[in-house]
């Protein structure tokens, strides 16, 4: 299994990402190409930064995450910070 196949499997599904340089993303699963995992941020923020790129589809902002820099994830319920 890939980070691919992970995050297409579970699309809609709340995660955290933690990436190579540090920061760490929370979102839900929007979708997943080659390159990029794209995420719908959750209510409230708590994302360290930007991810690779900030696209604004239908007035909602989704948060691109290189596949290449993910160094971990997990998929919750839900998260408290």
């Amino acid at each position: 299994m890939s980070y691919h196949d992970d995050f297409n499997n579970n699309v809609g599904r709340c995660v955290a990402i933690r990436c190579h340089d540090g920061t760490t993303h929370y979102g839900y699963i929007d979708h997943c190409d080659r390159d990029n995992v794209y995420l719908r941020p959750m209510e409230g923020g708590g994302n360290d930064g930007p991810g690779f790129g900030s696209y604004f589809f239908f007035g909602a902002a989704l948060i691109a995450v290189g596949l290449a820099s993910i160094a971990a994830f997990s998929f919750s319920p839900f998260f408290f910070w």
